[in-house]
């Protein structure tokens, strides 16, 4: 793919997303819903009268923010993986990989089980938000040494979490289980999930993905060191250490805020970085938008898929996102046998 392409990927990207999410607001799983959303978003320029009360709250208080979250979110867990991809020089690495998911899954799933979530719209983000902090702090605290740390002892120490907080939410879960209302409302967050997210969720989602992209953007050229080796990045002027703990942290911000307003989503943070490498190359100015803006895209329609599927199905949004992963992950496996480089 030309340089010129590839510089003008985004901006195709940004038109297929624009597309996506007139089709996520205008189609319904009973009907096509266009003509009530140009009506609504013409009535924002007083060219139209407003739809009736029932159709502005359906597409102004239910899907808008539903759509808001979808956008945020999976761009957010695209940067993520992308940014953990680079620092571990790994492939394979994705925005859970050293426990920040897990620990979210586990602060939702204790706000859902002891009834905090009932308390106010903000309660389980909060303790999913808490949860995710608290496990990717205990990974550094456990990795280092003398405050220096190496990139397995981060891996080695971010399974073992990922392991004891999986566990430890199942274990959580027991406490309810007899509960069919209560446990079924744990599992559905842990599949992932958009439904019934309000403006609060959408906000907090946004301004999540603000704030820790234009951290991420600023630290593009050492994104571009780190995959090289340590020692290298040092002889070009980078504290290989330092940028990777601080990037880190970013990715855990960006996994954090997502995560704690949508649930658990597979294979996002672990597949968009790959493919927009592949479209794109490694460079991180380009990489990153480009990353971002395909997140989006399939978050927004693998939750069309969810909201289009006929309701008796009850479609999982994680669900949805590992069916549309897996098959990528599995043309990988093959390359790899015929002998190409991942």
């Amino acid at each position: 793919m030309g340089l010129t392409v590839k510089r003008r990927l985004p901006f195709v990207l940004l038109f297929v997303l624009v597309a996506a999410a007139i089709l996520h607001m205008g189609f319904a799983r009973e009907r096509p819903d266009v003509a009530s959303l140009c009506a609504w978003l013409l009535s924002w320029t007083g060219l139209l009268e407003a739809p009736d009360a029932a159709e502005r709250f359906v597409l102004g208080d239910i899907r808008a923010p539903r759509l808001l979250v979808a956008i945020f979110g999976g761009g957010a867990l695209a940067l993520a993986g992308t940014v953990m991809q680079a620092t571990f020089r790994n492939p394979l690495a994705s925005p859970d990989i050293i426990g920040t998911a897990a620990g979210a899954a586990f602060g939702g799933a204790l706000a859902i089980v002891f009834g905090w979530a009932d308390a106010g719209v903000a309660f389980t983000p909060a303790l999913a938000m808490l949860g995710a902090v608290g496990v990717t702090s205990l990974v550094f605290v456990l990795a280092g040494a003398n405050g220096r740390f190496t990139v397995a002892n981060l891996l080695l120490a971010g399974v073992a979490l990922n392991t004891l907080f999986g566990a430890l939410t199942s274990f959580v879960i027991t406490f309810v289980f007899d509960n069919y209302t209560a446990s079924s409302r744990v599992l559905f967050w842990l599949m992932g999930g958009l439904d019934a997210r309000t403006w609060q969720h959408a906000w907090i989602t946004a301004g999540g993905f603000v704030v820790f992209s234009a951290l991420v953007w600023r630290r593009a050229r050492e994104l571009d060191l780190l995959t090289l080796r340590d020692d290298s990045a040092h002889s070009l002027g980078v504290d290989a250490q330092r940028a990777r703990r601080t990037l880190v942290w970013w990715a855990c911000g960006l996994t954090a805020t997502t995560v704690a307003n949508s649930g658990g989503i597979a294979f996002v943070g672990l597949i968009v970085p790959h493919l927009a490498r592949l479209l794109v190359g490694p460079a991180h100015r380009v990489l990153l938008p480009t990353a971002a803006l395909l997140g989006a895209v399939l978050m927004v329609l693998s939750d069309l898929a969810c909201r289009t599927a006929p309701a008796s199905w009850n479609l999982r949004l994680g669900v949805v996102t590992a069916i549309a992963g897996a098959p990528y992950f599995l043309y990988l496996l093959a390359r790899q046998r015929r002998g190409q480089a991942l």
